[in-house]
């Protein structure tokens, strides 16, 4: 969790429900703590800093940050002040720490804000979920004359970028990565296979492919079942659009004795981001399928099988090298 969401020094000097702690002047904040409008978690922080002669104000986010390409909504006691996007606002210091930077947004917030007692920011992570933000505005005006007076700031100081270093938004498939499994995928999962539970101490080590395969929709491989250096996976789409849901991915292999089969399950499942690759191995013998080398890329709505190479006898089975095309022919 960031530093700037855990509470405030002991030094620092309460104005309602802000706390300005300026022991110096580069060290200057006046912050308060924001909640999860749903859950009530403490999840965020609102601040100002000084910048020179004027003002940073940051949001910074302890929970699933806001998407570096969608806008944010800021409104304040239920009217809305102005809709943030991108280019007025940039990471400094940290991925997780937003700082408004356009001098015109920047006075309209810090207007309203003065002036109201509830702001509520409102945004999208990079799965499309929705998240509100909410903190109290009591104390931020005294708060905030107190500032001032001690830093000889400007009657009506400019909001602008801090001093802080630009930081780089991380990737589209970093974003979704980091947001981990949600619940209603791992629910599916438990309530619809027979595999292995995903708190079992054989997964300790296993990775968890998770890919972005578009706007809204998530690839998401929970592993089955573990055996030596073989690990089959279950496979699920997740779509947050407007007409989302959750979908059990199926997959077509080929096996010398029964032809093209469908499965649930993958084995050694792999996840090119950047190409949008899905990729799978498995060396028999097995009691479904002998072996199977194969990819599928992302297209439209589904995943397409791009090649497929596997034994044409299952005495092959363990000699992958001996493997033929299976498709395309």
């Amino acid at each position: 969790m960031l530093a700037v969401l855990s509470s405030a020094p002991a030094g620092a000097e309460p104005f309602g429900d802000w706390q300005l702690d300026c022991a110096t002047r580069e060290a200057c904040r006046l912050a308060t703590q924001g909640r999860e409008e749903l859950t009530g978690e403490p999840l965020f922080a609102l601040a100002l800093s000084p910048s020179g002669e004027a003002l940073a104000l940051e949001l910074a986010v302890g929970g699933p940050r806001p998407d570096d390409n969608r806008a944010m909504q800021w409104e304040v006691d239920g009217n809305l002040v102005h809709v943030l996007r991108p280019g007025e606002f940039a990471l400094h210091g940290d991925a997780r720490r937003f700082f408004v930077t356009d001098a015109g947004a920047g006075r309209k917030l810090l207007d309203a804000l003065r002036g109201g007692t509830r702001l509520r920011i409102s945004y999208l992570d990079a799965v499309a979920e929705a998240h509100d933000a909410v903190f109290s505005l009591d104390g931020l005006t005294a708060g905030l004359e107190a500032m001032a007076g001690q830093l000889k700031l400007p009657a009506a100081p400019k909001v602008a970028a801090p001093a802080l270093p630009v930081v780089a938004a991380p990737s589209r498939s970093e974003a979704v990565a980091a947001l981990g499994i949600p619940y209603a995928v791992l629910e599916r999962h438990a309530r619809s296979s027979d595999c292995e539970a995903t708190d079992s101490d054989a997964f300790r080590n296993v990775g968890i492919p998770i890919g972005a395969l578009g706007q809204t929709a998530v690839l998401y491989a929970i592993p089955c079942t573990v055996s030596g250096k073989t690990v089959t996976y279950r496979l699920y789409m997740r779509d947050t659009g407007e007409i989302g849901g959750i979908e059990t991915l199926y997959f077509a292999l080929h096996d010398p004795r029964f032809g093209w089969t469908g499965t649930d399950l993958l084995s050694n499942v792999r996840f090119d981001h950047a190409a949008g690759v899905l990729a799978a191995e498995y060396v028999g013998p097995g009691d479904r399928v002998c072996g199977y080398r194969a990819s599928w890329i992302w297209q439209d709505h589904a995943f397409r099988m791009e090649q497929f190479e596997g034994p044409d006898d299952c005495r092959d089975a363990s000699r992958p090298g001996s493997w033929a095309r299976q498709h395309p022919r």
